[in-house]
Parts: C-alpha cells; structure tokens; sequence
C-alpha cells in the first residue's frame, strides 16, 4: 500500500559539486532550512565519496543521506560500492536506473533489477528512475515505464519499500515539466503495476514551485525531486513549503 499522507521529497547533486562546494551548500542551504526540510523527509544523493562526510555534517539535522548508484549483490569487481557498504555509512536511499546511466552505460532492467533487491535485502530504499527518452504520447510514456518497472517488481518482496521517480529523459535538465496530465497517466500506471507493494511514487523532471500543486489536481502522489531548485535558496523554500502544504 502507497503511504500518500506525508509527502516526500530529494535531490541529486550528480557529479556538479565537489567536496568544498557540498560542504558550503549544505552549510549555507540545507542546514538553515533543516526543519522545513526534514519535515517532508528529504534526503539527498550525493557521489560515494561525499556520502561520508555528508552524513557527519547533516547528522541530527533530519535530512537524510542517499547514494547515486549501488552495485548487484555479486559485483564484488575492484571500484564497487555495496549495498551493504553504504548502509553501513548511513545511507538511507540508494538511486537505480537513471537515465543517464542507462544511457551512458547501457544498464538494462535485468540489472537494474539486480541492484533494487541487493539495494533492498541491505535495508536500503531503492529509488527506482523510469521514464522514456523522446516526448511520446501518456499512453506510450505509460507502457514504457510499466516495462522498466515490472521487473523491477518482481525482484523485490512485498513488504519492502521502493520509492519510484518518475522522471521523462526528455525533461532532464530542461526548463518544462511535463504536463501533468501525462505525468500522472504514467504514474497511475506505476501504482498498478506495484498493487500489493509498499510503493510510493514522485515526479522528478524541471520541478520548480507549482508543479506539485499541479500534480495533485491530478492525483494523490507522494512528492517531486528537486534538481537545479535544490541549489537556488528561494526556489528550494517554495517548492518544500509547497509540499508541506499537503501533509
């Protein structure tokens, strides 16, 4: 059953910050704003190296640590990281399939599988990255992520949690969410085809202020991830406390 009360929200810095700069955002941004923040549990995923001293830095702040990528349960190949390493630095979330990775690496929904069930058998939360990659119609959107997330799906047990980001490749780091019409004829798909999972469901893709709201005149969803928003101080404030709103 999808927990839909308390919404949820995150961010990925990718590969943009090294170690001063996330010192200095999570200093100047995170930790100023750490009760609005940890009031929609947010959490943020940073590069393996980071994640360590990240977490010492937010320790007590109520935001949480989450990694980028995880290896499978076997990888066990000189420059893995897994599962169970980054639980141990206290990570609470672990990223699986974005796009960019399956672009650039060629990862496919078998492996992508592989690493949600070693993500989820370490007690981590997998947050599982589907969308398409060129502009389709809601219904094509809808089938093409329902595939990615089937065998996803099945990898993994009931009771464990699985946070899906729904994120159109086609509005990474573009200026236009999608309509959320189409946004939530996909996620209504991705709700389906979890029944009986403890499953909980966000958009990512060109989120600033108000593409929440607009997402709930739709549907009942559990919340966005931030990109660009979540290094900007006025639009990172909005877009929570838009969030917050719905609790």
């Amino acid at each position: 059953m999808s927990k839909r009360s308390a919404p949820i929200s995150f961010t990925s810095t990718k590969a943009q910050l090294g170690l001063t700069r996330t010192r200095d955002w999570i200093d100047s941004l995170l930790l100023p704003n750490a009760e609005r923040l940890a009031a929609v549990s947010f959490f943020a995923c940073l590069p393996h190296p980071l994640l360590l001293p990240a977490g010492q830095w937010l320790r007590g702040s109520g935001i949480g640590v989450g990694a980028q990528d995880v290896a499978t349960a076997t990888d066990e190949v000189t420059g893995a990281v897994s599962a169970s390493l980054l639980a141990e630095v206290g990570c609470s979330h672990v990223m699986v399939g974005h796009a960019e990775r399956r672009r650039a690496f060629g990862e496919t929904d078998q492996l992508i599988a592989h690493k949600v069930a070693a993500a989820s058998g370490a007690g981590l939360t997998p947050v599982v990255c589907v969308g398409e990659t060129d502009r389709l119609t809601a219904a094509d959107a809808a089938e093409v992520c329902s595939a990615q997330a089937r065998t996803v799906v099945a990898a993994v047990p009931p009771k464990q949690p699985l946070l899906f980001l729904y994120e159109p490749g086609w509005a990474i780091g573009g200026t236009e969410a999608a309509d959320p019409v189409h946004a939530c004829r996909v996620l209504r798909a991705l709700r389906d085809i979890t029944a009986g999972h403890h499953a909980r469901f966000v958009y990512g893709g060109a989120v600033v202020p108000g593409v929440y709201t607009r997402l709930r005149g739709e549907g009942d969803w559990d919340g966005v991830a931030l990109g660009r928003a979540a290094q900007d101080p006025l639009l990172l404030t909005e877009a929570v406390d838009e969030l917050a709103v719905w609790q």
